[in-house]
């Protein structure tokens, strides 16, 4: 859907182009994220990603009438593929943090010493990323600032490494006491491995659904400041500037007024 009502709203795209566009936009973290670990990729290994693959283009875009794609354009439904296209990515990082975990475990950092910090991270976020960077290209992708996909994959890939893999650090520690001192916050889940997976996959969900066109739109971020501290040094200098532009224009106006106010009190003696 995203190719049909993107790229290819026209419906002009050749349709194997439009079938790899959608493909590798939708799964290009299954595709070649594994193969950095020297693991098959499941999109390769599993014949029914493909086909599931195939069916979808299919539907959207070869039932008559255009009925597929107005089916899933019928916000109900909108609403359903998003959650299950956040789902989808939400397990894909705590697999790929178990992933890198399972192999760096062995070998952490002499400064943290209790487990591996930046590649299971790193490695979920990048998941997440490469897609966007087959489509707009790596300058393309990150030329204006941190796009959300890093910021959520950070924050998420990290909350769930270090509560369910830092077993003995004091990161993992903290977080695990704080959800100890307060029980409401895991909904009764004592499976840290468990509550992880719950936790961000209601945020992505959460933050996905808000991003749909019809809610607050693709720019909206939980992360503001992250994606926008350029701009928003920016807006303050020009507003700096345009403040002071005010008090000398203001500054002038009152000096010629006086001006004048003095000249017609000259006037008036004569």
């Amino acid at each position: 859907m995203t190719v049909r009502n993107g790229l290819n709203k026209n419906g002009k795209m050749p349709w194997f182009h439009a079938f790899c566009q959608g493909v590798v936009l939708g799964y290009a973290g299954a595709l070649f994220t594994p193969l950095w670990m020297g693991n098959p990729t499941p999109m390769l290994s599993n014949d029914m990603n493909i086909a599931m693959c195939i069916l979808s283009f299919l539907f959207v875009n070869y039932i008559p009438f255009g009925i597929g794609r107005k089916i899933c354009n019928f916000l109900p439904v909108k609403i359903l593929i998003v959650s299950g296209a956040q789902l989808f990515r939400s397990m894909g990082i705590a697999k790929f943090i178990t992933i890198a975990h399972d192999a760096f475990k062995h070998n952490p950092s002499e400064y943290y010493p209790h487990t591996p910090v930046f590649g299971p991270i790193l490695l979920a976020t990048i998941l997440g990323n490469m897609g966007a960077f087959f489509a707009k290209g790596f300058h393309g992708h990150l030329k204006d600032g941190m796009p959300y996909p890093f910021q959520n994959g950070l924050f998420c890939a990290s909350f769930y490494h270090f509560l369910v893999n830092d077993q003995e650090g004091p990161i993992g520690n903290f977080l695990r006491s704080l959800l100890e001192t307060h029980p409401i916050l895991t909904l009764g889940i004592k499976d840290y491995a468990l509550f992880g997976k719950v936790f961000i996959g209601a945020f992505m969900q959460i933050v996905g659904i808000l991003q749909m066109p019809e809610f607050l739109g693709p720019s909206f971020s939980p992360f503001h400041i992250l994606s926008s501290g350029r701009t928003y040094k920016v807006n303050v200098t020009q507003a700096n500037v345009s403040k002071n532009d005010t008090i000398r224009s203001e500054k002038n106006n009152n000096n010629s007024n006086n001006g004048k106010s003095r000249k017609q009190q000259k006037k008036k003696k004569n």
